[in-house]
């Protein structure tokens, strides 16, 4: 199923590059959106009848306790405002007026001085875009800063209902295919990337391999992921993942490839 890179992105902005407080647009825009509830952290404003959406608001509900019980996720010091729209046209028009600097893509998490904000039209990957960009809004929420390869590949696996994330994501046929070839998902040089753009179709499938074997892998990966997690959020260096998870599995390729077989 390929659906990225290039469709979505999540954006996290200088504060220089918008003159006005980064709500304002979007608020006032709408005194009074057609449907707006509160789903846990998320504040979702829609201009539409959000009753066929209600599964996908308790999922997003029950996300920051999944980020808090699998990740140690603190609770985020502040609400995720969600917009989400029926149509395209509606959702270009939007971003186009209110963030005409941004790039367009499918579902955007956005943010900048005041609280993330996600926004989302009722494409083919609705919900999918939906729960990726809101994992992304929460990482952000918690975390000091998120190194892009450990953003996208969070917010990868977290981007499916909770059955599907051990062993029905699409990620895992195409990761057991490169295994059987010979290769590895490459960690290292995820780690080297800075640039969204440099995001592609295997770096995505790397970046959530590497975050499925340290969630479902050795317990060593699940801690030193955890640990790794704790420096981000303190704002402390915490070196490259890679140096720590050789360092803690001396045999890391080996129990990758044992992991996927």
């Amino acid at each position: 199923m390929d659906r990225r890179p290039i469709l979505r992105i999540a954006l996290v902005l200088s504060a220089a590059l918008f003159a006005g407080p980064m709500l304002a647009g979007p608020l006032r825009a709408q005194p009074r959106w057609p449907d707006e509830r509160q789903a846990g952290p998320f504040l979702c404003h829609a201009d539409f009848g959000l009753d066929e959406q209600q599964p996908l608001l308790a999922e997003l509900a029950d996300l920051q306790q999944d980020l808090t019980k699998v990740l140690g996720a603190a609770q985020p010091r502040e609400s995720v405002h969600l917009f989400l729209f029926q149509a395209k046209p509606t959702y270009q028009a939007y971003i186009q007026q209110y963030f005409p600097k941004v790039p367009y893509r499918r579902a955007l998490f956005i943010k900048a001085r005041g609280p993330g904000m996600v926004f989302a039209y009722r494409g083919d990957d609705f919900q999918i875009d939906v729960r990726h960009e809101s994992t992304h809004a929460l990482l952000h929420a918690w975390l000091k800063s998120v190194p892009l390869w450990l953003d996208e590949g969070l917010a990868e696996y977290f981007e499916v209902p909770h059955d599907q994330r051990a062993g029905r994501h699409p990620h895992l046929a195409a990761t057991r295919a490169l295994i059987r070839s010979g290769e590895l998902p490459r960690l290292e040089a995820l780690e080297e990337l800075d640039a969204i753009s440099d995001m592609g179709r295997d770096e995505y499938r790397d970046a959530w391999a590497w975050v499925h074997f340290a969630l479902h892998g050795p317990p060593e990966a699940t801690d030193e992921l955890t640990r790794h997690l704790a420096d981000l959020a303190a704002g402390t260096d915490p070196g490259p993942f890679s140096t720590r998870l050789r360092r803690r599995l001396p045999d890391l390729n080996r129990r990758v490839v044992e992991h996927f077989r």
